[in-house]
């Protein structure tokens, strides 16, 4: 359940306030997070797409430890909503070769647009960096499955008929019960998750500028080009072509 958690500080007239997203975030992770200075932290559930559609008031977000192999999708859509925004994906790490015990490591993912906080945070996050892993939060007994939904749809997402039938059929699971793991447990849809790798290998094709938009949409499983292209500018914000024309520029 989402809660708000505010920590007041003796104001100063050279810190200013971090205001800290913190989502999918234990009571660990939110206790160590607590320990900066200064700042407004703010912890909530994700689910798509729903809950980040507040855009104000937020300088870094932090994901927390993974329950399912699905974060570059996440990660994406957050994008959608929070394009300058650098974003603290939390990980687990052996302590050491033959040493069962675990510490919490992190990555950051800054975006290309300029963000003039970003050697602050980043800073500031290093201080509490890396911290024990708590022995709560642990990967879901699902967590095996979805990670073979991911496989599956990286090597059939081409076939434009794919659907979740087919892809349980490859699979040990009912159509029903791979549906129910993913809407309740995970918060995101099958059409979702095929939709986010079509786009993301469309996003690779279309960077090679070998290809017409019309064949990348082909290519990647869409059987309409229309479809195609509204999809492609829902995730990105930009259309196919801009998006080509874009890439050409940068390389």
């Amino acid at each position: 359940m989402s809660r708000l958690v505010q920590k007041k500080v003796s104001p100063t007239k050279t810190a200013r306030t971090l205001r800290i997203m913190a989502i999918d975030c234990c009571e660990h992770t939110l206790t160590v997070l607590e320990r900066l200075p200064k700042i407004h932290l703010l912890s909530r559930d994700f689910k798509i797409p729903s809950d980040v559609v507040e855009n104000g008031g937020v300088d870094l977000i932090v994901i927390g430890l993974a329950r399912h192999p699905v974060r570059r999708f996440f990660i994406s859509e957050l994008r959608r909503f929070y394009s300058e925004l650098p974003i603290l994906v939390l990980r687990r790490e052996q302590v050491a070769a033959g040493d069962n015990r675990e510490r919490v490591r992190g990555e950051f993912v800054l975006s290309d647009q300029s963000n003039r906080n970003d050697c602050e945070i980043v800073c500031s996050l290093r201080k509490v960096m890396p911290f024990p892993a708590c022995s709560h939060v642990n990967k879901t007994e699902d967590y095996d499955t979805v990670r073979e939904v991911m496989r599956l749809l990286a090597r059939m997402h081409t076939d434009p008929q794919l659907s979740l039938k087919k892809v349980a059929g490859k699979m040990p699971i009912s159509p029903k019960r791979l549906s129910i793991i993913l809407n309740n447990h995970v918060g995101v849809s099958f059409r979702q998750l095929l939709r986010h790798v079509r786009i993301e290998e469309a996003k690779r094709m279309l960077r090679t500028r070998r290809y017409s938009v019309k064949e990348v949409a082909a290519h990647v499983g869409f059987s309409d080009s229309h479809h195609f292209s509204r999809s492609f500018k829902e995730m990105t914000g930009q259309n196919a072509s801009e998006y080509q024309e874009k890439s050409a520029v940068l390389s």
